[in-house]
């Protein structure tokens, strides 16, 4: 891949210049921050004189105000040209210089792999929508499916966080049958009908939810968030101010994208930084359930069921991956057109359920090469982790499967690995 053009802004201002009851300085600080420029530096000259020809000096202790700044930063050209337009607005009376730098080496404290100018406020997803105790579970559901979300934070009247329910909750408690994302592949009518009944349900949020759960600080850093997500299991946070209310949501998601951004941004600069980073292969797991193009759907389900991970890898007599399965392209593939109720009752079955009857008669002749994705993204034992997490955040996909470097399987790695590794957990 062709190295991006690394180039040096550097702004001159006066330390007096202020737009709007804000100094110069700072305005154009926040832009780059807010642009995601990995480091800015503001530089205070002890003299110097400008276009008006009038010098300035600490050393004239009558106009000390008006010493000459110089805020700079080291960044690629591509994002440097996307906020040029925006500091050009702020510096109406200054100059903006850009020049080209060959950058040798960046050193990184422990968690740089996590950018240390981004905190989770940066970050989080700040449309963030929430119920009470009293909220009916049918309401709840019904804004978990419309918004698409696996978890949703209980408040109470000043918003502070008093729980959370999950898709997990749900479940566990009785409320559901289906996990939130089979539900959502449901038709529009058999869907409706499951809200229906959610609808006619007694219980609360209060009654489902789990309390007290762990949050965030808004002003935390992206390496903290991620530690309490690693430490605890945990796909999303929500995030909190100083007084406990609710300010958002982080997912393990938005993590993983902004650390694979981070990656792309500076991989011109800090190539040692990957190369040194853990591998695929220190943290996959290596008991993956398979099946071949030719294995019957209905065995095929009994394998995908057999593991927490929901999914199966397709692999040829050699063991090369030719393609993957999950639950939910069982649903979305094969089991349509179906008779009426049968796909609720099929995806019930794939929940835990009993396995419907007619069943076997729907997906008969059926086999795992007609409901498999492929080709398949795959990594392999020695790719580092950086490189792992791209490739999930890319191609939006949970797990990988890891095969050597004949194509043969030897494991499979998700997420939560990938977050542990970064933290250097060893997960």
């Amino acid at each position: 891949m062709e190295q991006a053009v690394t180039q040096q802004l550097w702004i001159y201002i006066d330390e007096g210049d202020s737009q709007q009851g804000r100094t110069i300085a700072s305005r154009i600080v926040d832009t780059l921050r807010a642009a995601g420029a990995p480091g800015v530096t503001v530089l205070r000259g002890v003299g110097g004189y400008g276009t008006h020809g009038v010098f300035h000096s600490d050393l004239l202790v009558d106009i000390p105000s008006r010493l000459p700044l110089i805020v700079t930063c080291i960044d690629r050209t591509d994002r440097l040209q996307r906020v040029l337009p925006k500091l050009s607005e702020i510096v109406q009376e200054g100059l903006i210089v850009l020049s080209p730098v060959q950058v040798v080496k960046v050193g990184r404290r422990a968690g740089g792999l996590f950018p240390s100018h981004l905190t989770v406020a940066d970050v989080m997803n700040h449309d963030v929508v929430s119920v009470t105790v009293d909220t009916p579970v049918g309401e709840l559901v019904r804004l978990l499916l419309e918004r698409g979300l696996r978890a949703m934070p209980v408040v109470d009247g000043q918003r502070k966080v008093v729980g959370i329910v999950t898709d997990a909750d749900l479940l566990q408690r009785g409320v559901s049958q289906l996990p939130l994302h089979l539900q959502q592949l449901l038709p529009g009518d058999e869907r409706a009908a499951q809200l229906a009944a959610m609808a006619a349900r007694p219980e609360k949020a209060g009654d489902v939810m789990t309390p007290n759960p762990h949050t965030i600080p808004v002003t935390a850093s992206l390496a903290q968030a991620a530690l309490v997500m690693a430490e605890h299991d945990h796909k999303r946070l929500p995030v909190v101010d100083n007084e406990g209310r609710l300010v958002g949501m982080l997912s393990r998601s938005d993590v993983l994208q902004t650390v694979a951004n981070n990656f792309a941004t500076s991989a011109d600069t800090a190539p040692a930084d990957l190369s040194t980073a853990k591998t695929v292969g220190e943290v996959m797991n290596r008991d993956v359930p398979t099946v071949t193009p030719e294995t019957p759907l209905i065995e095929t389900l009994d394998r995908i069921l057999s593991t927490p991970r929901r999914r199966a890898v397709v692999i040829d007599k050699d063991r090369r991956v030719i393609g993957i399965i999950s639950d939910g392209d069982i649903l979305r593939r094969a089991m349509r057109p179906v008779a009426p109720g049968l796909l609720q009752r099929f995806a019930i079955w794939i929940s835990g359920g009993a396995r419907p009857p007619e069943l076997e008669l729907a997906l008969k002749n059926q086999t795992a090469a007609s409901v498999m994705t492929s080709p398949v993204i795959t990594v392999t034992p020695d790719t580092p982790i950086a490189a792992a997490v791209e490739q999930t955040i890319a191609h939006r996909i949970k797990r990988l499967p890891v095969v050597d470097n004949d194509g043969r399987l030897v494991g499979m790695v998700g997420r939560a690995a990938l977050l542990g590794a970064l933290l250097g957990s060893g997960r």
